[in-house]
């Protein structure tokens, strides 16, 4: 069902506002009326009002009266439209409003056909750009969430619960060791999310100076202490209407961890120096690269800010636990460091073998570096063993040497080792692979199907 169009209605005389709320009305819409300038400024929070129709002339609001109510609504939500009443002599304010921002404005007495028809045309327009927005947040979305390169059911959970909890408003505690891929986890949930046209701010607590992580988070004003010669917006009023992203929050000062729980609670706060309480709309994203439990009871982080901060939890994989995803990876970032000619590197047999064999201790972000590397070093189009750094051609080696079988393996198990040193033995050749268990070809391409190995 279609959800119904709210309008937010502001006059301060109560016979105008219940005839055109009941014009309004019998049209279908949900009118919410207000008979103040200050009621229908707060109303404007509301991220359910679609349209505001509102008065000019709000005598508590002084001068401004509407037009406050538009600046306003215009703070909180940029694409809603506004409609101005006018009186006589009120045509060059209504006009001056329509720069700063105001959809349209009616004369007074109000010509109700022509306001049904206004309201009518500017629902439809929100309603059209609404449309356009979930679009583009979709296809956005989507290319974050390629962004994230695999096709083992490891990444593919990981992308799956992202689709899940991106469009919700809570937290989220993304867990994975360094160069698994966090800030991409958070970019791709604010991407999905209904956030996506807000910013996305991000901080890494861990290259902040602790003494400076509170004026960094909640801003400053000026004065606050030796060396604040100006006020600074802090990153909470950078990202309101959009999302948060606190990397390495296990690093935070625990005088900050008491005011980010009292934020994350309240969702107001202070700038340091300053009185003025302000609030803030925005949904966080926090990740670290240790275990937050282990901190809680290391003493170093707060149990209730953890329980708040880890509402849904998202553990990314490491990569030695989704060895498939290195050959889909090799060609993604060799895409990305083409020869002279444009064209992507191409890895051996050898060279795929040596780095699907290692355990990535660095993770994405270390393949990634070895693969600009061997770009940089590799003489022609192709980069053979030569062209790895020596950590992965020696660990390939050892494994292809002498890796002891378990003990307790499975005859399949036995068989999948077997077959595995035997192409690295022989540097990916199947033939003198073949040879050397003394199978048929046919056999051994068969048996590598079986086991999955490329």
């Amino acid at each position: 069902m279609t959800r119904k169009q709210t309008i937010l209605l502001v006059d301060d005389h109560e016979t105008t506002r219940a005839t055109l709320a009941d014009a309004l009305a019998r049209e279908g819409y949900i009118v919410i009326p207000a008979g103040t300038g200050r009621e229908a400024v707060e109303r404007t929070r509301d991220e359910g009002i679609d349209l505001v129709l509102t008065d000019l002339r709000l005598p508590d609001l002084g001068d401004e009266g509407g037009l406050a109510v538009l600046d306003a609504s215009k703070k909180h939500a940029p694409g809603r439209p506004v409609i101005l009443i006018t009186g006589h002599g009120s045509v060059e304010t209504a006009v001056e409003a329509m720069k700063r921002g105001a959809h349209d404005y009616l004369e007074k007495p109000v010509d109700l056909r022509r306001l049904r028809k206004m309201a009518a045309d500017a629902l439809r327009l929100v309603r059209l750009e609404g449309e356009v927005a979930a679009l583009r947040s979709r296809l956005g979305g989507e290319n974050a969430l390629e962004a994230m390169v695999g096709v083992s059911k490891a990444i593919q959970r990981v992308k799956d619960t992202i689709r899940q909890v991106a469009p919700t408003a809570a937290t989220v505690l993304v867990q994975g060791e360094s160069g698994t891929g966090k800030e991409l986890a958070a970019n791709a949930i604010h991407a999905v999310s209904g956030r996506a046209r807000g910013p996305l701010v991000k901080t890494h607590l861990a290259a902040v100076p602790k003494d400076l992580v509170e004026s960094e988070l909640f801003g400053h004003e000026r004065g606050a202490f030796t060396g604040a010669i100006r006020r600074k917006i802090g990153r909470f009023e950078q990202a309101d209407g959009g999302t948060l992203f606190l990397d390495e929050i296990g690093e935070m000062p625990s005088e900050t961890q008491i005011k980010l729980l009292r934020v994350l609670e309240s969702r107001e706060f202070e700038r340091v120096g300053g009185t003025e309480t302000l609030h803030t709309d925005i949904r966080l994203v926090a990740a670290a690269n240790r275990d937050l439990r282990e901190l809680v009871r290391a003493g170093s982080f707060r149990e209730d800010l953890y329980f708040r901060v880890n509402v849904v939890r998202l553990n990314l994989p490491p990569l030695r636990e989704r060895k498939e995803d290195v050959a889909v990876l090799l060609a993604y970032f060799s895409a990305q460091f083409p020869d002279a000619g444009g064209r992507p590197r191409e890895f051996t047999e050898r060279a795929r073998l040596a780095l699907e064999a290692y355990d990535w201790p660095g993770n994405v972000r270390e393949l990634r570096n070895v693969v600009e590397r061997a770009s940089v070093l590799a003489r022609g189009r192709e980069v053979d063993l030569a062209d790895l750094p020596e950590e992965i051609t020696a660990a390939s080696g050892e494994r292809a040497a002498g890796a002891a079988i378990p003990s307790g393996a499975s005859m399949a198990q036995i068989e999948e080792e077997a077959i595995r040193r035997a192409l690295a033995d022989a540097g990916g050749n199947k033939t003198r692979a073949a040879k050397a268990l003394e199978i048929g070809l046919k056999t051994l391409y068969r048996k590598m199907q079986k086991y999955g190995i490329k």
